[in-house]
């Protein structure tokens, strides 16, 4: 059973067709839904009231190869940017790669000679962003699974898995499609583990980050208990700010998030994952603090966006 083509049932699990993520039909799940369903009512109020008022879009943008759905971070962006998603590219001032896969041996074409945002990031792969994190900061994560010793992390090349899981090394042989790292204690208790997720828009950080809070057992999931909003000059400071852009730069990411995580032992922070289709906001976020998020994200974007019109 298929639903809007993007999604399929199979045995209690809501599976990405595109990516195979797997989420589970449970009470949470129904929780998240609802959370998001009232959140993408509350930014189509918004944009109703803009449209009576006559406010005219600053810009208009197309998506390809598809449109991102409302459960997408750059949807409610777009509405609270005043940038218009229209379907033909015809009528775009602007472009926007956007297509749920980790990788593409070469970047799609663009419609048009319009500014594209997110062109360049077509390899998302967990060892690319390994490698170009070890670049920009000086220090990486990698380990070489079968003469390390001690316990490291096993996880999927592949976006959106969330497959995680602490092994043993050294072993025999790595996995096909699989890499390993070191295990970053991501704690500030010793017990709750923290993922700093870092928005990007325009290259750059965004004034706030989300924490993203989860147990010991669900550390390497998607299954946040909290999730809170936190001015981004209180958890990172300027130096680390600047190297997470250099590291966007890197990557050829306009727009999307990244996961950062800071090791309780070292003090150092590690990027363990980038995403070009950023959902969001996180659902466990309390709804003042989305829309607050939102916000920010789009006032940000909307400077992006003038600024690529204005060098037209």
């Amino acid at each position: 059973m298929s639903i809007f083509g993007e999604f399929k049932i199979n045995n209690n699990q809501l599976v990405a067709i595109e990516t195979g993520a797997e989420i589970p039909l449970n009470r949470e799940f129904a929780l998240d839904a609802w959370r998001m369903a009232t959140f993408v009512w509350v930014i189509n109020a918004l944009r109703a009231t803009r449209k009576m008022r006559g406010r005219e879009p600053r810009a208009r943008i197309s998506f390809f190869p598809k449109k991102p759905r409302s459960y997408y971070a750059i949807w409610p962006v777009c509405q609270l940017a005043d940038v218009k998603i229209v379907d033909d590219p015809a009528e775009a001032d602007l472009h926007f790669y956007f297509e749920d896969r980790e990788f593409l041996t070469a970047p799609r074409q663009a419609p048009s000679n319009k500014p594209s945002l997110n062109i360049g990031c077509f390899d998302i792969r967990k060892s690319v962003v390994a490698r170009a994190f070890e670049e920009v900061f000086g220090y990486g994560l990698t380990i070489e699974p079968t003469t390390f010793v001690g316990i490291a992390v096993e996880k999927s090349e592949a976006n959106g898995k969330h497959d995680g899981r602490l092994i043993e090394c050294p072993i025999a042989a790595p996995k096909q499609g699989h890499v390993y790292q070191q295990v970053i204690e991501n704690t500030f208790d010793g017990i709750e583990h923290v993922d700093i997720r870092t928005p990007i828009v325009g290259g750059k950080t965004t004034p706030y980050v989300f924490l993203k809070r989860r147990t010991k057992e669900r550390r390497f999931t998607n299954d946040n208990h909290r999730v809170d909003l936190a001015p981004i000059d209180a958890m990172l400071s300027a130096e680390e700010q600047e190297k997470i852009t250099a590291f966007a730069k890197t990557m050829r990411l306009d727009f999307g998030g990244l996961d950062v995580l800071r090791n309780r032992n070292d003090g150092r922070i590690y990027i363990v994952d980038a995403n070009k289709t950023d959902m969001g906001p996180p659902s466990a976020m309390r709804a003042q603090d989305k829309l607050t998020a939102m916000r920010g994200l789009a006032k940000a974007f909307a400077e992006m966006v003038d600024e690529k019109l204005k060098a037209e």
